[in-house]
């Protein structure tokens, strides 16, 4: 294999990947969707001037036919006239074989007519089962695009989801919350210890101050009774 055509692999690889980067599932699904719409609107646009046309010729053969009656008509009605001598036979056999004529090209043009419209009546019968068919695609289509939009988008949110929960490190954060309650548990005690070291730091002075100063209180808030009840007697 030449390096030319290593290099060509390569690159149509490398765009291939790059294609299947790009393709959004969802918006691939809506813009075949869109296409398929479209193309039936152009089949059923075709379809309506196919079947004018059918119907402009078979109203073409229907004249023709018509018109080749009459000429057929009057034809017989010039032989009859030569028969019964109302008609010279040379002049009535010359008009009678004009109108012969003229019978068999409306004939001619009449058969030309109802070929075209068997043609064109075939093609429509063909475009009737492609329009079906397109029709029954864009049904399927349109419940295939939702379900494959749903699907794009949970499968969306839920790699997002899992590729921030695969970054948190939960370990590490339980881990931490354990150390946090361990030095919130260990400053309580300090705390409590502090507490116990300041009452058995007091003098002698101190500690008989702060039992005289508690019963004080207590003796205080006596007087305001013993007041109260007096006042009230």
């Amino acid at each position: 294999m030449s390096i030319f055509d290593r290099l060509f692999r390569i690159g149509k690889a490398e765009a291939n990947a790059a294609v299947d980067k790009l393709e959004d599932p969802a918006k691939m699904a809506d813009q075949i969707l869109r296409e398929l719409r479209a193309n039936y609107q152009q089949a059923i646009t075709g379809e309506a001037e196919i079947k004018a046309l059918a119907l402009q010729h078979r109203a073409s053969e229907l004249q023709n036919r018509n018109a080749a009656d009459d000429w057929e008509r009057k034809a017989n009605e010039l032989l009859d006239r030569v028969e019964s001598k109302q008609l010279d036979e040379a002049k009535g056999n010359e008009l009678a074989m004009k109108a012969a004529e003229a019978h068999q090209n409306a004939l001619v043009q009449a058969e030309q007519f109802a070929k075209m419209a068997e043609k064109e009546e075939a093609a429509v019968a063909v475009m009737d089962a492609k329009i079906k068919q397109i029709k029954e695609q864009i049904s399927e289509t349109e419940s295939r695009a939702q379900l494959i939009s749903s699907r794009a988008k949970t499968a969306e949110v839920t790699e997002k989801i899992n590729k921030t929960l695969s970054n948190v490190d939960t370990d590490g954060l339980m881990a931490t919350l354990n150390r946090m309650d361990q030095k919130a548990t260990a400053a309580e005690f300090r705390s409590a210890a502090y507490a116990q070291i300041e009452d058995s730091t007091m003098s002698s002075e101190q500690e008989i101050n702060k039992v005289l100063g508690s019963n004080s209180a207590s003796n205080a808030l006596e007087a305001i009774k013993a007041k109260r009840t007096k006042l009230l007697n």
